[in-house]
């Protein structure tokens, strides 16, 4: 694929300093070893990184463009929150995104061996507190939808879906603490797939609406049980 999301992606020995430290902190920030909140320094960043100063300070720079982080005048950088108002906003932002992507996707059709592997993905199930079972679960979800925004036809509109993505993870990683494996989820990702079999634009639109809607409504209700302001950071203990 053309364009992937963070959890996806394979470390190279090509990578240059700064890629390579920009791709570490940011991998735990999504998956949480850097605490949404959290204030760090830069040495410290240096050490998570293994990584001298010039390509952190960069990759920091490239990490704040992407809303992980905040700058704080004189004492260090601020792994930014999450929030009910943010993750509204950003499942929003998904379902628009995605719903077009995929009416698209259905239109042009997809390659046998992309439809063979969305198939294939469609068996991943989790287990709460296995952190292993969660992460292949995100892994194939997200790549599930991944192959939808690639096979779009629209360049821009599939790098912008897959950055979203990257925060998504990081979101879906505190969801899924406490959330069970759904089975309705399950089968609204097979209905999705089988209208791009179909070449059916228009179902493959509504079956990604009513599961990207579906998805919203259980994120938001997983984290409202961390916090009574909609604007207030989310534990995630």
């Amino acid at each position: 694929m053309k364009y992937l999301p963070a959890i996806l992606g394979e470390d190279h020995p090509s990578l240059s300093a700064t890629e390579r430290a920009y791709a570490t902190i940011k991998r735990q920030i999504i998956e949480l070893e850097l605490e949404p909140g959290t204030h760090v320094t830069k040495s410290t960043l240096e050490r998570r990184a293994g990584a001298s100063t010039m390509p952190v300070r960069e990759a920091l720079t490239r990490l704040q463009r992407d809303g992980l982080v905040r700058v704080l005048p004189r004492s260090g950088y601020r792994i930014l929150p999450v929030t009910l108002k943010g993750t509204r906003d950003l499942c929003a932002f998904r379902r628009l995104l995605e719903v077009e992507a995929v009416g698209l996707a259905a239109e042009l059709g997809l390659p046998e061996r992309d439809l063979a592997r969305m198939e294939e993905l469609l068996s991943a199930t989790y287990e709460i507190g296995d952190q292993a079972s969660v992460d292949a679960f995100l892994r194939a979800n997200l790549e599930f939808d991944a192959i939808i925004a690639n096979r779009c036809g629209n360049d821009m509109l599939a790098q912008t879906i897959v950055r979203a993505f990257d925060e998504l993870e990081r979101v879906l990683r505190i969801t899924l603490k406490s959330l069970s494996f759904s089975e309705s989820a399950a089968h609204q990702r097979r209905e999705i797939l089988e209208a791009i079999r179909d070449r059916d634009p228009a179902a493959a639109r509504a079956a990604m609406s009513a599961r990207t809607q579906s998805s919203q409504e259980q994120i938001i209700n997983q984290l409202v049980s961390h916090a009574s302001l909609a604007e207030v950071s989310i534990s995630i203990t």
